[in-house]
């Protein structure tokens, strides 16, 4: 695990109680890059409440998000440098443990719809970042000297890596992110990019992997737009996934 450096060591979450009282989200955002000068990730995910009670009953469950200060540069060295840190950064301010869940925000310029990437990808990262690297000596190289497989996706820890699970989203998950959000367009993508949006998504469930956590991450496409009217709804389609994810994920695991 040298490649990485020192990965964090996190406690496991999977021995928590039943509907937790308080569930935490970790979230991050890109910054610019190339011909998008402003990074609407970014502006979505801070401007995000810093939590929310959901369901909004006598049984409500406080989900506090906790969004990561900075926009992440696009660039696939910081990403492998970074990650670690934030994750270390959060365990070692909750106890040692993981965030229940991980949503990594990044644009889709041409696009006008947002969509939940389902899977990424180990190799192929041949576009250049910001500082004119390809991603094969911080993503691929490294990745298969750790032995990690061509495909992730998420899952519990004692799923198969590569292969569909309760965690990974579908036709029912698709159904409740849009009752909570019925005006916005939310898809389902099988095809994160080959790019920083998929090289994020790979490098943080590759660090649960090897920790033997479950891979409670998912990447969330916006569009490029950065008007006030653009970055309110990616606020209630990213609210909608969280509360999505809570119900789809987390309470089908206490139920399990």
């Amino acid at each position: 695990m040298g490649d990485y450096g020192t990965v964090p060591h996190i406690l496991p979450t999977i021995g928590s109680p039943p509907q937790p009282k308080e569930i935490s989200v970790l979230i991050t955002g890109f910054g610019p890059f190339k011909t998008n000068l402003v990074n609407a990730s970014y502006l979505i995910a801070s401007s995000l409440p810093s939590s929310f009670l959901f369901p909004d009953d006598s049984d409500s469950r406080q989900v506090s998000l906790y969004v990561h200060p900075t926009p992440i540069p696009v660039a696939y060295a910081t990403v492998r440098e970074t990650l670690p840190l934030i994750l270390e950064e959060f365990a070692t301010s909750h106890d040692g443990h993981r965030p229940d869940l991980i949503i990594h925000i990044g644009i889709a310029a041409p696009r006008q719809y947002y969509s939940v990437e389902t899977l990424a990808h180990r190799d192929d990262y041949n576009i250049t970042d910001i500082n004119g690297h390809s991603g094969y000596v911080d993503g691929e190289k490294r990745w298969k000297g750790l032995g990690l497989p061509p495909i992730l996706t998420p899952g519990r820890a004692t799923d198969d890596p590569s292969s569909a699970s309760p965690y990974q989203p579908e036709d029912q998950f698709l159904e409740t992110w849009r009752s909570f959000a019925p005006k916005s367009d939310l898809r389902i993508s099988k095809d994160a990019g080959h790019y920083l949006c998929d090289f994020i998504f790979y490098t943080s469930m590759s660090l649960a992997h090897l920790q033997g956590q479950d891979r409670n991450v998912l990447f969330l496409h916006v569009p490029g737009g950065s008007e006030d009217a653009d970055i309110e709804q990616g606020r209630v389609v990213t609210l909608a996934l969280i509360k999505s994810m809570v119900i789809c994920w987390l309470d089908k695991k206490h139920l399990a």
